[in-house]
């Protein structure tokens, strides 16, 4: 935890904002936020009491006002999952992506949605912002001979509440030997959810799965990306993953994705918004399929291409202005409205 907060903000800092460490080093505490900052707003980024503090956590802070905006594009079919846990029914202001997912939201929240609002899923807006400037680069070919494809697995090698996206245990050695079988064709950027790694060290143990990391940090045509994805995303020809919201982020950037599969039906895991994006994807149900992919991605060959554009330009782009602007002018206007 430590040293995500530090890495998180080492990166606000890096980027000009003032922003105050929640912890202090030197006497081991946490700041009292309540007594230090007495803040009129706190915003939220994940609903999950357990992965937030008890120091932090909404029920410390009832007497203010309060606002989630989801971390992930709501996929699953538990409505409850996405929308019912306390945060979701307690927060003043709960901005959701579509309004399919507020329609979501009154159907699985005890408060039946009426703290949610539509603005749109914030973490697109660099994907699709034409001004944007790519900043960082992942890969260790800049030339385009060699296609930059993305692997993404997820981390639930066992079930979370509803969510059993993973599969890779099934395609961990044979991303390997593609990445060695195609060396002079790929690149692969190994993007594992961040919390991959400490659960693989419940599996594999610690050297193993250090051992597994630094393979792909240090093959001569793979890197290991542990951070912000929104340039690797730009940058890539290709992504094949098994992950959440990625799921529906990678399609702002309409380039051929394919989705493996652990033998879960999609129509036991997800709901019907995503039920509808998946029908632009590739689907793996075995290695050769993913390989199959690779060659395809190698040779140009993107027959989804016109029908993915058509679901990106007609469902998945706001119509009315950028997810943030959405979420600010929510808020002041509620706020002169007393």
């Amino acid at each position: 935890m430590l040293e995500s907060l530090q890495h998180c903000y080492d990166t606000f800092k890096k980027r000009g904002y003032n922003v105050i460490m929640s912890y202090n080093y030197k006497n081991g505490v946490y700041v009292d936020v309540r007594k230090e900052l007495a803040p009129d707003i706190i915003f939220y980024t994940n609903p999950y009491k357990g992965l937030i503090d008890d120091r932090y956590y909404i029920y410390r802070f009832r007497d203010l006002l309060t606002v989630y905006v989801t971390y992930g594009f709501g996929n699953t079919k538990d409505f409850s999952f996405n929308f019912n846990q306390p945060l979701h029914n307690l927060v003043w202001r709960n901005y959701v992506e579509t309004s399919k997912h507020l329609d979501y939201a009154r159907l699985g929240g005890n408060n039946n949605g009426r703290n949610a609002v539509v603005t749109g899923y914030l973490g697109i807006e660099d994907l699709i912002d034409t001004q944007y400037k790519v900043k960082n680069n992942y890969w260790k070919f800049l030339e385009n001979q060699r296609k930059r494809i993305i692997w993404a697995p997820h981390h639930t090698l066992e079930p979370v509440g509803p969510i059993h996206f993973s599969c890779f245990l099934d395609y961990c050695d044979f991303m390997v030997e593609m990445a060695k079988k195609y060396a002079d064709k790929i690149q692969i950027a190994f993007k594992p959810h961040p919390l991959l790694r400490s659960k693989l060290e419940h599996f594999w143990g610690e050297e193993k799965t250090n051992s597994y990391f630094e393979n792909w940090a240090n093959m001569p045509n793979t890197a290991l990306v542990e951070g912000d994805y929104t340039d690797l995303f730009l940058t890539s020809d290709a992504m094949i993953h098994d992950s959440g919201s990625f799921l529906i982020e990678y399609l702002y950037v309409n380039k051929p994705v394919m989705r493996t599969s652990n033998g879960i039906p999609l129509e036991d895991l997800f709901n019907d918004f995503t039920l509808d994006a998946l029908k632009n994807y590739y689907h793996a149900y075995k290695t050769d399929d993913v390989e199959e992919f690779i060659n395809n991605v190698i040779e140009g060959v993107d027959p989804l291409k016109e029908q993915r554009t058509r679901y990106v330009n007609d469902v998945l782009m706001p119509k009315k202005g950028l997810p943030s602007e959405n979420i600010l002018n929510d808020i002041i206007n509620s706020i002169d409205k007393n």
